[in-house]
C-alpha cells in the first residue's frame, strides 16, 4: 500500500506497511544502527555537505540523515542509487541508560521517548517542492540493543546498549533518476529541539 503527492507521483509508504519485508518501526531500528555505527570523522549525521552520505549504506532502503541537537541547517549532497526507498527523520530521539541513568527499566525509557515525542508541534517535509506527510512511528521493537561503536556521535562508552526510541519519519518510494531535492525540519513546542536538512540528491544507475 502506499499514497501519492499530487500528479508528481511522489509515493510514500503508510506506517502500517512493510516496505522489503519489514515493519516501518524495524527501519527505523535499522536506521538508528546506521546513524551511530560510523564515528564522528566519518558519520552521515555530524556530516554538513553530504561527503559521508554514502558511509554504511547497504541494502534497499537508503538513510538520510537531520542532525544530532544541532541548531544548524545542513545542505548535503548525494548520489542515491536507482532503485532504492528513503527513509529520513523529520525529528526523532533516542534514550538509553548511559545517557540518562536515572532510567532504570524499559517501561521508563520508552515513557522517556514518548514524553519527548509529544511535545514535537512542528513538522515540515518537502520533495521537489511537494509537501509530503511525516508520521510518528515508534521503534519496533520499542526497546531494542544498539551496538555503539567507538568514538561515536552519541559521546557514550562503546558497546551494546539497550535503547528506546521514537520520532517523526518519512519514508519514500524510490525517486526516478535524476535531480531532487529534500527538505525537513521539525521542532518542539519550546523551539529548542529542532532538527532541519536539505538534500540535493540525484538519483543513477
Amino acid at each position: 500500500m502506499s499514497n501519492e503527492a499530487s500528479s508528481t507521483q511522489v509515493k510514500y509508504y503508510l506506517p502500517d506497511d512493510k516496505p522489503y519485508g519489514r515493519s516501518f518501526g524495524e527501519w527505523t531500528v535499522k536506521w538508528w544502527q546506521w546513524a551511530v555505527t560510523s564515528p564522528v570523522e566519518t558519520n552521515p549525521v555530524l556530516d554538513h555537505n553530504g561527503k559521508y552520505a554514502h558511509v554504511g549504506q547497504n541494502g534497499p532502503v537508503w538513510f538520510l540523515a537531520g542532525t544530532f541537537a544541532e541548531n544548524i541547517m545542513p545542505t548535503r549532497k548525494c548520489i542515491v542509487p536507482h532503485g532504492k526507498a528513503i527513509l529520513f527523520p523529520i525529528i526523532n530521539y533516542e534514550i538509553n541508560s548511559d545517557e540518562e541513568p536515572t532510567l532504570r527499566t524499559d517501561d521508563e525509557m520508552v515513557e522517556h521517548v514518548v514524553n519527548d515525542i509529544d511535545d514535537i508541534v512542528k513538522r515540515i517535509v518537502i520533495v521537489n517542492s511537494i509537501n509530503i506527510p511525516s508520521y510518528r512511528v515508534q521503534s519496533i521493537p520499542k526497546v531494542f540493543d544498539l551496538t555503539i561503536s567507538e568514538n561515536n556521535p552519541l559521546g557514550i562508552a562503546p558497546g551494546v546498549k539497550r535503547v528506546a526510541a521514537d520520532g517523526y519519519w518519512s519514508f519514500l518510494h524510490p525517486l526516478p533518476d535524476g535531480q531532487h531535492e529534500i527538505y525537513f525540519h521539525g521542532s518542539c513546542n519550546g523551539g529548542i529541539r529542532i532538527s532541519n536538512a536539505k538534500y540535493l540528491i540525484t538519483v543513477s544507475k
